[in-house]
């Protein structure tokens, strides 16, 4: 399920794009494809041999919903997950901020991770990346404190559903920007009251960008995900790895 959030910060988004703002050198293996605007990159997830992957159930750009079912908007991130699995954070960073949130389905907690481009092991690019996470557990959420750092890895939350509503099928929703000024970031409030942030100088991009950094995806687009092991060595490891749970067989 799309995040409403994404429609109001794409007006922010937009307009700084189409002002003319330079686009950056980035680290990528697809052509230049990343998205922007919520545009199709073509990637798509290719989970490792050996391993059980919870999977990616509606992917960036995409018209279809989880349960299958076309959307009303057109999706500005990746859900995945099966009820109660944990949340990983794909890379290290700090909790920007966390909140709860409300788009009409519900209460929710609502997570903001940024990413340094040393974070994820990149020589160019933007100088930051933002991580945002929704239709989380708000006691989850609770633990989580702004400005905390966050290690790859580290259990974020487990998967809900929307608003925490039974009628919903569980998902976490997961968006990624390229981020060129941290400080831009500012709040407002929605009709129903709850606050949601805003960075116009923030930029959506497909999650399997940054999950494709350290093997570029094969010419099919499909991008080989990385899973998240404790006793791997991920000290030199260039972009995101997986945030949901992976066992191996």
């Amino acid at each position: 399920m799309p995040s409403r959030s994404a429609l109001l910060l794409m007006a922010a988004i937009g307009l700084s794009w189409l002002a003319g703002s330079p686009a950056m050198t980035r680290e990528i293996h697809n052509d230049g494809e990343n998205g922007y605007g919520i545009v199709p990159t073509g990637l798509t997830p290719r989970y490792p041999d050996g391993w059980d992957c919870s999977p990616l159930t509606s992917l960036y750009a995409s018209w279809v919903d989880v349960d299958g079912l076309p959307r009303k908007e057109i999706h500005s991130g990746v859900d995945g997950g099966r009820l109660g699995e944990t949340i990983l954070a794909p890379a290290a960073g700090a909790v920007r901020a966390v909140w709860e949130a409300n788009w009409g389905w519900g209460r929710e907690g609502a997570l903001l991770i940024r990413h340094s481009r040393a974070d994820l092991n990149l020589r160019s690019g933007p100088p930051f990346y933002y991580s945002a996470f929704y239709h989380m557990r708000l006691e989850d959420t609770r633990a989580m404190q702004s400005g905390g750092e966050v290690r790859r890895g580290q259990v974020l939350g487990s998967v809900s559903r929307p608003g925490g509503k039974r009628r919903y099928l569980p998902e976490v929703h997961w968006e990624v920007y390229e981020v060129s000024n941290d400080d831009a970031l500012v709040w407002d409030l929605n009709d129903l009251g709850f606050r949601y942030w805003m960075n116009a100088s923030a930029k959506l991009v497909d999650p399997l960008e940054l999950l494709g950094l350290e093997k570029p995806p094969l010419r099919d687009g499909s991008v080989l995900i990385q899973p998240f092991a404790e006793n791997d060595d991920f000290a030199k490891f260039r972009g995101f790895t997986y945030i949901l749970p992976c066992r191996r067989k």
